[in-house]
């Protein structure tokens, strides 16, 4: 199968021709429809295209947190819980839901997509690179899943309270207030318009480090930090931060640099008249992800060295990262 993506890929006979896989059959198994992304050519109609969507996930996490809550109530939990209040550790049981649900579908989605795959093999070479902005066929799995995410930021905003506020982790809390919000204003156009879709596909594969960093915290708030769990949760973190978001940054930003998603030229190329007005400017934000993962990234390995040197631990591991 790999051979076979691998030549179709770089054929000269376009990518019509190109097998796609159908291992998930994204429109059934999706609650919501994934045929009706289509309508004016406007921002506004992409923002109630994609937010009509959304919101019932958002209603689905708070429920969620709500119901979390209440059983550990029930199982005769205080309103604190080593140390940390029982409404936080109801959000973060939420959250390893939501990034152990759709991690494995989103790098389900980039593998089931020529161009993505593509993109990772050539390590992001120029034949392909174009498709990474727009394909013949748009990606399902992010119509799929991109609401789903978008509504737990939703969720997880609503849920501020709740969030384990430090000021040791002020700068990374105002970070990730910032993603909530990029991700907000810039994904509904990407799956709206067929628009970089393919990158944030990516971007939903990351929660797979999220999801450790969240068990790291729970071990941390259980005074295990110097049990061999805590030690091999923090190298699955540290290995996984490294090779998804830093090594793996470097084919995407190769393929930027192959075909700009912000050119002007591009976008009046694959749709006279361009995509939308702002479209420069939100496929410009692009970069933002890989400078936050840098900034991340360094506190996440000189945490693990220290961890592991037996010099301290990394006091930003109680933050909410999930760029």
């Amino acid at each position: 199968l790999a051979q076979l993506v691998v030549r179709t890929l770089l054929s000269p006979t376009g990518s019509e021709q190109r097998a796609y896989p159908r291992v998930m059959d994204w429109v059934a198994l999706t609650p919501h429809d994934l045929t009706d992304f289509s309508g004016p050519p406007t921002l506004f109609a992409a923002y109630v295209k994609v937010f009509t969507k959304a919101i019932g996930y958002a209603i689905v996490f708070v429920i969620l947190w709500a119901g979390v809550n209440l059983l550990l109530r029930a199982m005769g939990f205080g309103s604190s819980i080593c140390d940390a209040r029982r409404g936080t550790w109801a959000l973060k049981t939420a959250m390893l839901v939501h990034h152990g649900l759709v991690t494995p579908l989103a790098l389900l989605g980039i593998w089931q997509d020529p161009a993505t795959m593509g993109m990772y093999r050539c390590f992001g070479c120029s034949e392909v690179a174009r498709l990474m902005n727009r394909d013949v066929r748009p990606p399902l799995a992010a119509r799929a899943l991109a609401p789903v995410t978008l509504g737990y930021f939703i969720g997880d905003l609503l849920l501020l309270s709740q969030w384990n506020l430090t000021k040791s982790g002020a700068v990374e809390n105002m970070l990730m207030l910032f993603h909530h919000f990029a991700s907000l204003i810039v994904w509904p156009a990407a799956v709206y318009f067929d628009w970089v879709a393919r990158y944030v596909i990516i971007m939903l594969s990351y929660e797979f480090t999220s999801f450790w960093l969240t068990v790291l915290w729970m071990l941390s708030q259980a005074g295990m930090k110097k049990s061999p769990w805590y030690a091999i949760v923090g190298m699955l973190f540290t290995l996984s931060f490294v090779a998804m978001r830093v090594v793996g940054a470097l084919p995407q930003l190769i393929a930027m640099w192959h075909a700009p998603p912000w050119s002007v030229a591009l976008e009046t190329a694959a749709q006279p008249g361009g995509i939308h007005d702002w479209c420069w400017i939100f496929s410009s934000s692009l970069v933002f992800p890989h400078l936050l993962n840098l900034f991340w990234g360094v506190k996440v390995v000189s945490g693990f060295v220290s961890m592991m040197t037996g010099k301290g631990t990394k006091k930003g591991k109680d933050t909410q990262q999930k760029g």
